[in-house]
């Protein structure tokens, strides 16, 4: 092996004697290629009996974004995964057919540029594809199109990490774990499991894919850096070995699906609390009526009634994709038979998706306008067992709801590990004329070191 910043040619074991096969790893931003080397001789060590060889391109100024930023200009990183193949060639590599045996990754940053360059050389339907597959490591391929997780032309594998610390983390991931559920859905569990796995590996972070070198901003992982590679190698080499194009017995395939079927089952089991957790912000009903149920059991909360006369609550909510729709939204009633029916308003504003690739899925606010306890108390014809409960109370249910949900392991290393929370009370109006919208510009949230 070479020095970072130049051509990486990790050659195949000397006992593997399967097919030939050739995995192109694309380095993250600013990495060293030579921290992947770690990372390519255990896929190969995990892969065998396939006849792995592994190339790590160098990339101009360690960001292969500059040389490959979009499809119609990604010539240069093309060039630079050539002449790392030329290495190979020179040492041995015999090239084959490159939509059979030719396999491209990336990991972080490299993922994006991986799947650029991919989709920069596929060429028209019905035309053979540039490479056999992909895999992307704390990454993801498109949101949405012709070149999202559902409807990519080749088999494509989404590998990320519990205590990722930057954009490939679980909350992101989730938009390609809700695109696996569909591809599962249409072709079955083992198709799925197959051609497009979501896996989510616990304890590991974003650095475990480069050893050696501790990515910005990342979380602390939980396991040591051998096993961490390990675990890598074992799950990327399960996917290649699982498809067809392997040139591997049925059996060795077979073998295969079921390392990746058993690390799909622990990210279904991970992530279903998070979308759980989702449905609360907004769902939709049997009837096609779109709701907040998180907005529907606060006004239960503000209304602050007896359980007795909270049976007799009865709410509705009504979301609003914009803002705008949401400021004329005014909550309404009828009492009838001694209840009360209420209709809520929400909405929800996200996170930007960036060039089509996905964003964190969690809401950054969800808004709520009720009707004040005073208003459903003199509608009930009762008095309220707590008056005057503040909008604070909202946030404390959201965070009750969401300890509710976490899986065991997720909700004990935040209590280990986590910020607390400090709830403020709300700030009085002008004249005291009762609750009143705010925008979220009115509104504080701070962070410090507790």
């Amino acid at each position: 092996l070479v020095g970072a910043d130049t051509s990486i040619v990790v050659p195949p074991l000397s006992n593997a004697s399967g097919p030939e096969k050739m995995l192109v790893i694309i380095p993250g931003g600013k990495v060293p290629n030579e921290r992947y080397a770690a990372t390519a001789a255990a896929i190969q060590r995990a892969a065998r009996p396939l006849r792995l060889w592994a190339v790590i391109p160098a990339v101009f100024q360690r960001l292969c974004i500059i040389s490959c930023p979009a499809r119609a200009a990604c010539a240069p990183l093309r060039d630079a995964v050539d002449g790392a193949l030329r290495a190979a060639e020179d040492q041995g590599w015999r090239r084959g057919l490159d939509s059979k045996d030719l396999w491209l990754a990336g990991h972080s940053l490299g993922g994006v540029c991986a799947d650029t360059l991919f989709q920069a050389y596929a060429g028209d339907q019905g035309q053979p594809l540039p490479y056999a597959g992909l895999l992307v490591m704390g990454s993801y391929v498109d949101k949405d199109g012709a070149f999202d997780l559902t409807n990519y032309p080749a088999p494509v594998m989404t590998l990320n990490v519990e205590l990722d610390g930057g954009l490939a983390r679980p909350g992101k991931t989730a938009v390609w774990w809700r695109q696996y559920l569909d591809v599962a859905a249409a072709a079955g569990d083992a198709n799925a499991t197959a051609r497009k796995p979501v896996v989510v590996l616990p304890k590991l972070n974003h650095s475990d894919f480069c050893p050696g070198f501790d990515v910005p901003g990342d979380l602390m992982a939980e396991v040591g850096q051998a096993e961490a590679t390990e675990t890598i190698g074992r799950v990327a080499a399960a996917f290649l070995v699982a498809q067809p194009s392997s040139g591997l017995p049925a059996v060795a395939r077979a073998q295969a699906v079921a390392v990746l079927q058993e690390h799909v089952d622990w990210t279904r089991a991970f992530l279903a609390p998070y979308i759980e957790a989702q449905a609360w912000e907004r769902n939709a009903s049997g009837q096609g009526r779109v709701a907040s149920p998180l907005c529907a059991r606060v006004q239960h909360v503000v209304a602050g009634l007896s359980s007795v006369d909270d049976r007799r609550l009865m709410v509705a909510d009504t979301f609003h994709e914009a803002s705008t729709d949401l400021e004329h939204c005014h909550p309404n009633w009828t009492a009838a038979g001694g209840q009360l029916a209420v209709r809520s308003c929400s909405h929800a504003d996200f996170y930007p998706d960036v060039a089509n690739t996905g964003s964190i899925t969690a809401a950054s606010e969800v808004a709520c306008k009720l009707l004040s306890s005073d208003r459903v108390a003199q509608q009930l014809n009762a008095s309220a067992r707590e008056a005057a409960v503040d909008c604070r109370r909202a946030n404390q249910v959201a965070v009750q709801i969401a300890e509710a949900l976490a899986a065991p392991s997720t909700l004990e290393r935040y209590r280990r590990r986590g910020r607390g929370w400090c709830f403020l009370e709300d700030r009085p109006v002008f004249g005291q004329i009762g609750p009143v919208w705010v925008f979220a510009s009115s509104l504080e949230l701070e962070g410090n070191a507790t």
